[in-house]
């Protein structure tokens, strides 16, 4: 038996090899932005130093706020009812009324105000900018008097210890004021959150006290510069917390995507034409997922969103997947609703499964009709719920399975939808309603071949491709079976998991395939691009999606009028799209794998050259604007519009739709790659080597995140529909090494042995090849 080499020695054979073949993994197409992250960790333990007088000059302090205070200002956002719901502090960047603040701080779709230090009120006219995942929004209103600014400073040259000012408006106390020092620098775990999740880029530590009310407010060195954004407070200990680095919000100001208010407020929103929700709460929709957080206004915490969609006749099925954060909430499906208070309701509740009838607005009008629990309830997970309605009998399932029927005819007709009681927060996905929504009974021949293949590999293992590829034929049963399976064989579990991991992603790359396998004017960009997005959300709604996206082209459409040219078309349809619907380019977090998912781009509004080009191309499309298509220049996707073979324009989408000019592209292709552009990068992308680019930037996302091995999705995808790319052959093989999958790394390696690439130094890939196996 021959020992195998060391991880690093396998990694530094392929780089070899890469150099003498003269391939690099970097020349995997990417799109990079002009510069990289300006911080720099500094890597040493957190450091607590207590303030004092020694680190200020007597009476800086109070010149220092005397000279701040009036750039200070105080946010509030309201609920539906128009109650205050949210609280904090901003800070002023320009005489013409731009208001820096964290994105949490004004919360989505709702109406802000902005108090100024002498107590003057502005309503928000515009979000100038925003970037969710840095949590940092710029506000705009138009003030009757001229602003005093804060002065920004450079976040790149802060040092450790520096001695700073923090203000804000600690739990109501507006314009509060408090002297620290710079802690650290530091990456944060994922424990600490902001708006977007954890932040990728190092965070400012700072040793003052944080409070409610405090984020949004400015970080200032002794000279009043601006140095950070106040955005997360220490869970630990109440004198510590983390600002953003004001250089994130520099680039923010140079380049805004300003969204007007009536815009907006439709962020993050449920859509009136198909969602009507009812008795307050906050619902939203983020990735296919409908979270509702906030209390209701009805008894105990009531609220419904009810459906738009037309309900069959009797007997009829209504379903949702449904999550609570707690389980002493409660939180379910909604049926024979009145449009008010008057409907059924079925829901888990404290960990059971219960069916009630509301007929007006408190409990005593209510009636709980069955309770009970059921093993087949999954606490803490999702669950899948249905009720079938008949004529005089209701009858409920959680996961498939019933758990009690009701003979009751009380309420009939009316809408349906989701519910939710109590203050914990519930989420629901995949809502359905039909005739007859049950799963369909599989053939008993098939589902014994199924259990056949599943017990085999179980008992044996095997080659887990192989298994998966013959169960993808039939993905739903074959899901269901290997999730029986793994429960009742925990020891294989995560082999059982692994397969059926597996068995999505062929499941993915044979609708892929499929979808690429069409005439080119066929294809459509936005559904291959969701499957992609598919790999990392196996429950991601792809038809809920595509029905969202043609609503959105229905928005576009109505701001087009029948008499314009396709000319005016086409810049209409720019100004829509980031001008009006806020769709913009990740500053704070460019390389986030979130800006290569379609369905984030969508609900966020926020991507990369790339993913919001084909926002474009397809509503163009939708819209029947001809000749609009994607142009790969090397390291910045960009559209093109070529209404004539002589007459081409160009639209960074990144850049909010500019018009460039190819001297301009030629430049942005000089400045990211160092090279003269090729005239042949003007062409026009065919759709699958778009498919190809989008899969290339989430390769090189996970191959730089702390887990490599999360790209190898991606790489599979990727040589499924180009088999003979060696470049990915290679990168993969390595891979696959570091995730333990020798066979995997040798099948790479024994590819590149057999084809003979061109170029390849087949000597080395041998010699490494032999150390393998």
């Amino acid at each position: 038996m021959k020992i195998l080499p060391p991880f690093f020695e396998f990694s530094t054979l392929l780089a070899a090899s890469f150099t003498l073949i003269g391939f690099a993994p970097s020349l995997i197409a990417q799109d990079d932005p002009d510069d990289v992250d300006p911080f720099t960790v500094i890597d040493t333990p957190p450091v607590v130093i207590k303030t004092n007088g020694a680190l200020f000059e007597e009476g800086r302090i109070e010149k220092l706020t005397e000279k701040s205070l009036p750039s200070l200002v105080t946010i509030t956002h309201s609920s539906r009812e128009g109650k205050v719901r949210g609280t904090g502090t901003g800070f002023i960047i320009s005489a013409d009324g731009l208001i820096a603040t964290n994105l949490h701080v004004i919360g989505d779709s709702r109406p802000i105000q902005v108090e100024l230090h002498d107590g003057s009120t502005y309503g928000a006219v515009a979000v100038h900018a925003w970037d969710r995942r840095a949590d940092i929004a710029i506000l705009k209103i138009e003030a009757k008097q001229k602003l005093q600014a804060l002065e920004i400073g450079d976040s790149d040259k802060i040092k450790q210890g520096q001695a700073i000012v923090a203000f804000g408006n600690p739990r109501g106390l507006q314009f509060s004021v408090v002297n620290g020092v710079i802690s650290a620098i530091r990456k944060l775990e994922d424990d600490f959150t902001i708006e977007g999740g954890t932040p990728d880029f190092p965070m400012i530590q700072v040793a003052i006290p944080i409070e409610m009310g405090n984020s949004g407010g400015p970080i200032v060195d002794l000279d009043g510069k601006v140095l950070g954004i106040v955005t997360i407070k220490s869970l630990v200990t109440p004198n510590l917390g983390f600002a953003t680095p004001v250089n994130i919000l520099k680039s923010m100001i140079d380049k805004p995507n300003p969204v007007p208010m009536k815009s907006w407020l439709t962020i993050g929103n449920l859509d009136p034409n198909q969602w009507q929700p009812i008795m307050g709460g906050e619902w939203k929709q983020h990735a296919g997922v409908i979270t509702i957080d906030a209390y209701g206004s009805g008894f105990g915490g009531r609220t419904l969103c009810l459906s738009e969609r037309s309900v069959p006749k009797l007997p009829y099925d209504v379903k949702v997947k449904v999550k609570l954060d707690d389980e002493s909430g409660a939180a379910g499906l909604a049926f024979a609703s009145n449009g008010d208070e008057v409907h059924y309701g079925f829901y888990p509740s404290n960990g059971q499964l219960r069916l009630t009838r509301f007929e007006g607005p408190d409990i005593y009008s209510w009636k709980i009709l069955k309770q009970v629990e059921s093993d087949a309830y999954r606490p803490g997970e999702w669950n899948q719920i249905r009720a079938r309605i008949d004529k005089d009998k209701i009858s409920c399932f959680v996961n498939g399975q019933l758990v009690f029927e009701v003979n009751d005819d009380r309420l009939r007709g009316g809408k349906v939808g989701l519910c939710r009681f109590r203050k914990p927060t519930a989420h629901f996905e995949a809502f359905q309603v039909g005739s007859d929504l049950a799963e369909k009974p599989v053939a008993k021949e098939l589902m014994s071949e199924l259990s056949k293949q599943i017990n085999t590999f179980s008992r044996n293992g095997g080659d887990r491709r192989k298994v998966a590829a013959a169960l993808a034929s039939h993905v739903v049963p074959s899901r269901k079976l290997l999730s029986q399976k793994a429960a009742e064989l925990e020891s294989r579990a995560l082999e059982l998991r692994k397969l059926t991991d597996i068995m999505n992603e062929t499941d993915i790359q044979q609708k892929l395939l499929k979808i690429l396998a069409l005439e080119e004017n066929q294809i459509n960009l936005l559904e291959a691009g969701l499957l992609i997005a598919k790999l990392a959300n196996v429950e991601l709604d792809i038809d809920g999606y595509l029905l969202e996206f043609k609503r959105l082209a229905a928005a576009a459409r109505q701001t087009l009028s029948e008499e314009f040219s396709d000319q005016e078309k086409v810049e209409r349809l720019g100004r829509f799209l980031f001008q009006e619907s806020g769709f913009h380019g990740s500053r704070g977090e460019y390389y986030h794998r979130s800006n290569s998912f379609l369905n984030e781009v969508l609900d966020d509004r926020e991507g990369i050259p790339i993913t919001l080009s084909v926002v474009y191309i397809e509503l163009a499309r939708l819209l029947d604007i001809p000749h609009v298509y994607g142009i790969p220049l090397p390291g910045h996707f960009v559209v093109g519009y070529r209404p004539t073979k002589k007459q081409l324009q160009m639209f960074d989408t990144f850049e909010a739709g500019k018009v460039i000019s190819q001297k301009e592209a030629a430049d942005l292709v000089m400045g990211i790659t160092g090279q003269a552009l090729d005239p042949r990068s003007l062409e026009p992308a065919s759709k699958r080597s778009i498919v190809i680019r989008m899969l290339s930037n989430l390769i090189n996302v996970e191959i730089n995140s702390d887990d490599p091995t999360k790209s190898l999705p991606y790489f599979d995808l990727l040589l499924a529909i180009e088999p003979d790319r060696a470049p990915e052959h290679f990168e993969r093989s390595r891979v696959r090494f570091q995730a333990d999958d020798r066979d995997g790394a040798i099948a790479d390696l024994q590819w590149m042995v057999d084809n003979e690439p061109a170029g390849v130094n087949i000597g080395m890939i041998r010699q490494l090849l032999e150390r393998l196996q």
